[in-house]
């Protein structure tokens, strides 16, 4: 179920919709995550509608919103769609893609528990983004999903980063997937990303998780499913 909606905004109204597991009549349920697109993208792009869909099937409602290019910018409006919501006080994990999920990050507020960093851009050929994610207080719980050919996310690297955080981390990557989460072959995308969906959803639910830190999504070309390792120790 979908609910579309605006908040004003200086400007123009920011588009929000609510994607939750219901029908039609049921009430609308508060959101478990605000969530982003990256810079090039929209609330339309498969990334975002892949992610949305698998996080909604698990049980969980995700609030998206459509913001612009420019990363100042959209870190005011995140504060706003997160200050419009009728419980902004409860609200616990913010998250986006890309340049979203850098977003997310600078402008969740004091209370804020929970981080969902899908394709975080860690590195450019001449700029590490590692200053926020060093920043996060030791109470913060984040997750990375990352693809294994994500040419801005190198797992090494992150893997690095992730070991001078003071926060918990947890890692997912997406076996063959790069920087937009498209997997080979072509059919595979759509179903490899609503997984990535659900592994969310579920870790945000406190499913399976224990001590155990990282996982993996692959694309099993046999039985044409996207399947998901479990969590198992790690970082």
């Amino acid at each position: 179920m979908q609910l579309k909606s605006e908040i004003e905004y200086p400007k123009k109204p920011i588009k929000c919709v609510l994607t939750f597991d219901g029908e039609e009549s049921a009430d609308a349920p508060a959101a478990d995550l605000i969530f982003t697109h990256g810079a090039g993208g929209t609330l339309d792009s498969v990334a975002i509608a892949h992610f949305v869909e698998g996080f909604a099937s698990a049980g969980s409602a995700i609030l998206c919103f459509q913001g612009n290019m420019n990363l100042q910018s959209r870190v005011k409006m995140f504060k706003a769609v997160i200050e419009s919501t009728e419980t902004a006080d409860s609200v616990a994990c913010v998250g986006g893609r890309s340049m979203g999920a850098r977003a997310a990050i600078m402008a969740a507020p004091t209370g804020i528990s929970h981080y969902v960093l899908v394709s975080y851009p860690l590195h450019t050929d001449h700029q590490v983004r590692d200053e926020i994610l060093l920043d996060l207080p030791a109470t913060a719980k984040v997750i990375f999903v990352s693809g294994e050919r994500d040419s801005m996310c190198d797992i090494g690297r992150l893997d690095a980063v992730r070991r001078r955080m003071r926060c918990q981390t947890w890692r997912v990557v997406v076996e063959g997937a790069d920087h937009g989460m498209t997997v080979k072959p072509k059919a595979a995308t759509k179903p490899v990303g609503i997984r990535t969906g659900v592994v969310v959803a579920e870790w945000l639910q406190g499913k399976g998780l224990d001590n155990h830190r990282e996982g993996r999504i692959r694309w099993n070309e046999e039985s044409e499913q996207a399947e998901w390792t479990e969590w198992s120790s790690g970082t």
